[in-house]
């Protein structure tokens, strides 16, 4: 059984599913922004340096941005 990957771990294209989190303490603006266990989403952008990562939920036009530690936290299960 392999461990859970977070969303840092997807490359520029791919969708995974969220499974869950590292950590009891997510910020509330993960939750907030639809980000929550069984939601499917696709990596639209990273940027260099550690930079913030982006991201589309699906069935929602709007990208959202998350900084690397914030995109840590977040577990997921890649989608064939």
């Amino acid at each position: 059984m392999t461990p859970p990957l977070s969303i840092c771990f997807l490359r520029k294209g791919e969708s995974a599913v969220i499974t869950g989190y590292r950590s009891h303490e997510v910020p509330i603006k993960v939750y907030e922004m639809g980000l929550l266990p069984g939601v499917v989403l696709t990596m639209k952008q990273r940027l260099p340096f550690n930079g913030p990562i982006c991201i589309y939920i699906k069935d929602n036009p709007n990208a959202i941005a998350l900084r690397t530690a914030e995109a840590d936290l977040i577990l997921i299960e890649s989608l064939p």
